[in-house]
């Protein structure tokens, strides 16, 4: 009886240890993402957290895929996910930062008259929103 004893304490620790991991784990992801979302709304003058109902409403999510939006599967346009920091160009004409990605957001056929990506007129501080949101997927 007192080797089931002990087989059954080892396994609570290692429970508790597994449990403990993950716990920690979870914490640093979440310290990360919520810096990096800071980072973004700072760099874009934008606030990540309200960009998702922006986007539904304007149609973003036929033509894209974006995590975190609901039912963006579109397959149009590029993917908007964590690799849209690391890009180089917006659009294929633009320099990849901040105010251009804004004013591509609002006004992409203005820049590029050819691009399938529409004018879309919102406001700049919704596209500065949805800059925000997408810079903070990194």
């Amino acid at each position: 009886m007192r080797s089931d004893q002990a087989r059954l304490l080892g396994g609570v620790i290692v429970g508790i240890v597994l449990l403990t991991i993950a716990i920690a784990g979870a914490t640093l992801w979440t310290d990360r993402r919520e810096r990096v979302q800071h980072e973004s709304d700072v760099a874009t003058g934008g606030v990540g957290d309200r960009a998702i109902p922006i986007m539904t409403a304007n149609g973003c999510s036929g033509c894209h895929t974006i995590p975190g939006v609901p039912g963006a599967q579109g397959q149009v346009g590029p993917r908007l996910d964590g690799s849209l920091a690391d890009r180089i160009y917006i659009g294929g004409v633009l320099a990849n930062n901040p105010e251009n990605l804004i004013r591509w957001i609002r006004s992409a056929r203005e820049i590029n008259p050819h691009t399938a990506m529409p004018s879309t007129r919102i406001t700049e501080q919704q596209a500065r929103d949805i800059a925000a949101y997408l810079y903070g997927l990194r």
